[in-house]
């Protein structure tokens, strides 16, 4: 996997690159208010969600997520985060890759003999460390449930 990280881009540069978004919505990334603009290609990924805030682009995510086979690749993540989603019979980690700018969610199954698969793919900027992936970008479940 190639993937570098997110450049510092706005929403006027995926315009131009990519023209007009399929759709529009307001919505919260993290804990925060965002913006996200779907992009819709007639390619094997289908498009992505860009996720902006005061013009800049701060997420980029995957129509189709990858083969869980990039895992190997990509070797161990520099942290594994407690799940932001939940997939049915699986508990998601967030796999982090700092130097990557890359946040994949895999979904473990409860029952191990069925293989992890990743349900979620996201990249942001490239960052130092785990702690630098914040409230503006990271809500754990637990923290959007009430109980």
């Amino acid at each position: 996997m190639s993937w570098k990280g997110l450049p510092r881009i706005t929403g006027e540069t995926l315009e131009a690159a990519f023209g007009a978004p399929a759709e529009t919505e307001d919505t919260e990334l993290g804990w925060y208010p965002a913006q996200r603009l779907r992009y819709v290609m007639n390619t094997a990924s289908g498009g992505f969600n860009a996720y902006i805030r005061n013009n800049e682009v701060v997420l980029i995510e995957t129509a189709t997520a990858p083969s869980a086979a990039v895992l190997h690749d990509l070797g161990a993540p520099a942290a594994v985060m407690p799940n932001e989603v939940l997939a049915d019979k699986a508990y998601v980690h967030e796999y982090l890759y700092c130097a990557r700018g890359l946040v994949l969610s895999v979904a473990e199954p409860f029952n191990k003999e069925q293989p992890a698969r990743i349900v979620r793919c996201r990249g942001i900027h490239p960052i130092d460390g785990p702690e630098q992936f914040g409230p503006e970008l990271f809500m754990a479940f637990e923290d959007k449930t009430l109980w």
